[in-house]
Order: C-alpha cells, then sequence, then structure tokens
C-alpha cells in the first residue's frame, strides 16, 4: 500500500515484542486462545506479545493513531481519512473501517478511516495474524500492512514497506502480499505475489491472513542468518520472500536484511480510487472492512 511521502514518517512506536504489558490499553487483558495456524519451527513456539480482539467496544481503540486527511495519499486516491465513529468504529466484538459514499452536486465524495499501531505496538520479526473479510465494490482497495516504527535508512522506499495483505474491491477471489524497498521513491524494488482463493470462496468472506517473518541459517553460509518473509491465507503458504530486496545506501553491504531488519507497526485501512485500482471508484454508498482480531507473536524456546 503506498504511501503519502509527506504523512507517512512521522513514525514512532513502542518496541513490543514483550509488550504483553501494553495490552491492557489496547485490547484488554489476552485471554486464552487457539495457536496460529502457521506452526512454529521444531524445539520453539510461538508466544503471544500482542493481541487485540475488538470485545471492549470503543475502549479498543484507546492509544491506536488515526492517519488524517486526503490529497491522495501519494497514490491519487480519492477518500479522505476521518477519526469518525461511522468510518471507525468497534462493535459486536469487530473493528469497522467504513468507506461512506456521498454524491453532493453530482459528485460522489468518500469519508474512509485508516489507523496505526504507531503509539501502540511495534515488533522486529514473529508471526502476525488477522481474522478479516472485506467488502465488495469497485475502487475500493481495503489494506493490512506493515511500516517502519523508526525511518532509519530514510524516506520511503529506504526503510522498506511490508504489504500482508491488500486486495481490490473488484477483485473478490484474490489477494496480494509484497515488499517494497529501494534508494528513491521512483526507484521501488516491489517483490509481490498474487494469492487467488480455492475455488467458491472470496474475500467477503472471513479469511486468516498471516505473516512470518524471521532471520534463518542461510543454507549458503551457516554463519549467518538471512531474513525470509512468508505470506499464508487460512494456513496456506502462499509467498516466501528471501533476499532480493534492494539494500538501502544507509545500511551498507554488510548489513543484507535490511531495511527488514528493524521494528515495524501495523496500519489497517481502506482506501478509494488511485493507482492500484486504476483510478476507479464506487458508487453511492456504505463499504466496510471488518477485523475480527489481531494477534503478534514471537519465537520462544521450547515447547508450549
Amino acid at each position: 500500500m503506498k504511501k503519502n511521502l509527506s504523512n507517512k514518517y512521522l513514525k514512532r512506536g513502542i518496541a513490543a515484542i514483550g509488550a504483553v504489558m501494553i495490552a491492557a490499553a489496547c485490547g484488554g487483558a489476552m485471554p486464552a486462545h487457539k495457536m496460529p495456524d502457521v506452526a512454529a519451527p521444531a524445539g520453539v513456539h510461538w508466544k503471544l506479545t500482542w493481541s487485540d480482539q475488538f470485545n471492549r467496544g470503543a475502549a479498543n481503540l484507546k492509544g491506536w493513531h488515526y492517519d488524517l486527511g486526503g490529497g491522495g495519499w501519494g497514490n491519487g486516491e480519492s477518500e479522505v481519512y476521518t477519526h469518525s465513529k461511522k468510518n471507525v468504529y468497534v462493535a459486536h466484538g469487530k473493528l469497522h473501517i467504513v468507506v461512506i459514499g456521498k454524491k453532493v452536486h453530482g459528485k460522489v465524495h468518500y469519508t474512509s478511516g485508516r489507523i496505526t499501531t504507531r503509539n501502540v505496538f511495534s515488533q522486529k520479526f514473529g508471526l502476525f495474524e488477522f481474522r478479516a473479510r472485506l467488502p465488495r465494490g469497485t475502487g475500493l482497495w481495503p489494506a493490512i500492512w506493515m511500516m517502519p516504527e523508526n525511518s532509519s535508512y530514510g524516506t520511503w522506499p529506504q526503510s522498506g514497506e511490508i504489504d500482508i495483505m491488500e486486495s481490490r474491491g473488484n477483485g473478490i477471489h484474490q489477494v496480494q502480499g509484497s515488499l517494497h524497498s529501494g534508494n528513491a521513491a521512483d526507484r521501488d524494488n516491489c517483490q509481490t505475489k498474487v494469492y487467488r482463493l480455492p475455488r467458491h470462496e472470496t474475500t467477503t468472506g472471513w479469511h486468516t491472513y498471516a505473516l512470518e517473518w524471521e532471520p534463518v541459517i542461510d543454507p549458503a553460509n551457516p554463519a549467518m542468518r538471512k531474513v525470509q518473509i512468508k505470506w499464508f491465507v487460512d494456513g496456506h503458504l502462499y509467498e516466501t520472500q528471501q533476499g532480493g530486496w534492494t539494500t538501502p545506501n544507509a545500511a551498507g553491504v554488510e548489513h543484507p536484511n535490511a531495511p527488514f531488519n528493524k521494528s515495524f507497526y501495523i496500519i489497517l485501512n481502506m482506501a478509494v480510487g488511485g493507482n492500484y485500482v486504476g483510478g476507479k471508484t464506487p458508487g453511492p454508498g456504505r463499504y466496510a472492512m471488518e477485523v475480527d482480531y489481531i494477534k503478534a507473536y514471537a519465537l520462544a524456546r521450547g515447547q508450549h
């Protein structure tokens, strides 16, 4: 999900491996839960570090950061992001991010929501899991993605971007996962893959989207660890990236895992129009993305 270059790098987060202590500020005490669909490697287990299960109404959004405004967000988008409870709210145990299109003097104007864990949670490495369902509608662009807590290597895309899931409202049979890197905005190195859902399934139903991001032993050099990033839908692995991204000039060749060796925070939003959807927009109406939960894990020694 690309990215207003003037807004998106106002990033400040709270480093959060071991951030169970701050969960109450966002999602309350973390109840017992099923283990993630993505298995941990042998000899270790996934330890929950943070979650938001949206079971406490408006209190769940306490501490979340709202990105506000319009102006295209660097992608030619049509929406204006607000902090209105009509665009972002929690009800019936679900987070709702809602696009509202209203026709005024013959033209449709759109409001939407874009919230981040910039003030709540960020983490380097681990497993990130979301259960969500997306709306149908031409020109809708729902996304779950991550940006660096600090722009250590420079402005976008030098410090990287991780797109866990993005989709088109008129392409409800598939989703996409991507990495962005590069040393200049006009030299974006996008590594990506599209996943097509099984027959008869669509993004309008509930699905679990997950990203596993871990350093692993490099077979070519066992003394080194190389970051590997994997994308899953309902536990099905559909994309793996290990290297191939652009190492930022500020990091140097001695840090081949850069820029994906820093803490990132989470962004949830629904854009309208823009380059990703070919500039198309929906008609007037109300279009909602729902999120049942967000969970983050880190690897811990021993069996769970």
